[in-house]
């Protein structure tokens, strides 16, 4: 090794190289010189024309991994296997030629499948069809160019070259395909045993099944048939079903090395140009099927980790979804039991006024404390619908009479419509068939849709502060209008009216809208907008009937 290091180092046309790489390249030339020594096999007129070239395959790889620094060790190591193997001058101005013909047209293959990105390991079916194509198309042209060498130097007749070429050609071709991706793959050999190490008796049994094939092929008596040879694709297609890219490789090129002990008797061997066609459709159909595998596999597992990373995101965004519906909550509470509480706190002023001392005897404080009580009931059960509601729990829905909850919530409005000026008409026959809906749930849609009406018309002059409640049958539905004559809302600001936090009042918190929806939707009504008759907004309220009002209308 020592010798041999010393040689390259003095070596002219060599870059200066550190002591690791000059190791390195010795054993390089040192595996060259014995891996065609092993397969010079049947050789055609000592023109390296094998049943298949591994010193193909390990240049190659050595170009890929190392890059065209390596193309000099390349042409050395074709002229010490012209001397060491074939007994070839090294100062032949042949074997000089050929050995740059071959270094050069490697490097120049590797440099294309480096490009393609090619250099890497083999993971899917498209990237094996590409390096299975591009090599092909590069070896050919390699193997052109020395035959023509030889028929130029008067070694080989043109007759002959019709038959030289195409040995050549696969054996490099399928050289490359068995050799250069297990060279490849090398930094992730470490993971591959230990994968085999928990599955080794599947490991040993493919093994088994393998050399089992093997045997038939070599050592039964009638080995120079060919049909003999195909039961080795039923072992090679299981483990490149099993192992990919990986173990596919590694089978084919455990049969390469079957093949070169089993033709060293030639009286036994089929036929070269037969015996190359046969691995070479062995070793494309193992490649390719392992990159299948491969590619499947790694499919899957991308798939797996998004769906974790999909369920992490679920997990974080059901978490954010809590706060969010906590935060809204919050929100719609204060917005409803706003005006709930406020009149509770002004009857109950109203009632301490009344009884003062003096006072005691005043007929409404009794009156008074009754609206208080039941504004506290109103607000008790505002808060505990709500809660229901945002737990995901179905309000309770009964047969609701319409006529009977807009008369209530006039009443309940009947205070702050004297405030605002404002004429509440309510249009709504106490005939109408009654809806199945939550009764609570039904009064915070009114009173959302009557105080903004209120707070709408404000905004124009007194005597045409106007409120409508109009409700009737339409089909199976009852729809419940609430309009007002105040100005109306904006194009830009009806499209996103239903939309959370989206309002036009400097103070509101665009909350009551999209609650009113939601509550509605989910007892099987809807809240619609429109333009009013009386020049202002209109609200729709669609309501289901009942289904026994229902049946009794039809």
């Amino acid at each position: 090794m020592g010798y041999c290091v010393s040689v390259i180092a003095n070596t002219p046309i060599l870059p200066r190289w550190h002591r690791r790489e000059l190791a390195a390249a010795c054993a390089y030339l040192a595996l060259f010189v014995m891996l065609d020594w092993t397969s010079y096999v049947q050789p055609v007129l000592k023109l390296g024309i094998t049943p298949w070239n591994p010193q193909a395959g390990l240049t190659l790889a050595v170009l890929l991994l190392f890059g065209p620094r390596w193309l000099p060790i390349t042409a050395l190591a074709v002229l010490m296997s012209e001397v060491l193997v074939r007994q070839g001058s090294p100062v032949s101005g042949l074997v000089l030629g050929y050995a740059v013909w071959v270094a050069a047209g490697y490097g120049v293959l590797a440099t294309v499948l480096r490009r393609l990105g090619l250099a890497t390991p083999i993971r899917d079916s498209r990237s094996a069809a590409k390096f299975a194509g591009v090599t092909a198309a590069g070896t050919l042209l390699i193997a052109a160019g020395y035959v023509a060498l030889f028929i130029a130097a008067g070694l080989l007749a043109r007759a002959h070259s019709p038959n030289s070429l195409p040995s050549l050609w696969i054996g490099d071709l399928t050289g490359i395909l068995t050799l250069t991706p297990v060279l490849i793959y090398g930094h992730e050999w470490a993971a591959g045993l230990r994968l085999l190490r928990r599955r080794i008796w599947e490991g040993l049994a493919q093994l088994l099944a393998l050399l089992l094939t093997l045997w038939i092929a070599f050592g039964l008596s009638a080995t120079n048939q060919l049909h003999l040879f195909y039961p080795l694709f039923v072992p090679v297609i299981w483990i490149a079903l099993r192992w990919g890219v990986a173990g596919s490789i590694l089978s084919t090129l455990l049969i390469q090395i079957g093949l070169i002990v089993g033709a060293q008797e030639q009286s036994n061997a089929p036929p070269l140009l037969d015996l190359q066609f046969l691995m070479l459709t062995l070793s494309l159909t193992a490649f390719l099927l392992g990159a299948v595998v491969t590619e499947r596999a790694a499919a899957a597992t991308d798939r797996q980790r998004a769906e974790a990373r999909l369920r992490e995101r679920d997990t974080a965004l059901a978490r954010a979804m809590r706060f969010a519906v906590a935060g809204e909550l919050a929100s719609a509470l204060a917005h409803e039991l706003n005006q709930p509480i406020t009149a509770l706190v002004s009857y109950l002023r109203a009632s301490e006024i009344m009884a003062t001392a003096g006072r005691t005897g005043d007929e409404r404080l009794a009156e008074t404390l009754k609206k208080a009580v039941q504004e506290a009931i109103r607000a008790s059960e505002v808060l505990r619908r709500l809660r229901n509601f945002y737990q995901g729990n179905a309000g309770k829905r009964r047969p609701v009479n319409l006529s009977s909850l807009c008369e209530a919530a006039s009443v309940s409005f009947r205070d702050r419509l004297q405030r605002a000026g404002a004429r509440l008409v309510t249009r709504v026959d106490v005939s109408l068939p009654r809806v199945s809906a939550d009764a609570t749930q039904i009064e915070i849609v009114l009173h959302n849709l009557l105080s903004n009406a209120i707070d709408a018309v404000m905004h124009v002059p007194a005597d045409r502060r106007l409120i409508e409640v109009a409700g009737n049958q339409v089909g199976n539905s009852i729809l419940l209008r609430v309009e007002d004559s105040g100005p109306g809302l904006a194009e830009d600001i009806a499209d996103r009216l239903f939309e959370p936090f989206m309002t036009s009042k400097p103070d509101g918190m665009g909350l009551g809208l999209a609650i009113s929806r939601s509550l509605l939707r989910a007892g099987g009504g809807e809240l619609s907008f429109d333009k009013s008759r009386h020049g202002g907004a209109a609200f729709i309220v669609r309501l289901p009937i009942g289904s026994e009002q229902a049946n009794a209308h039809e």
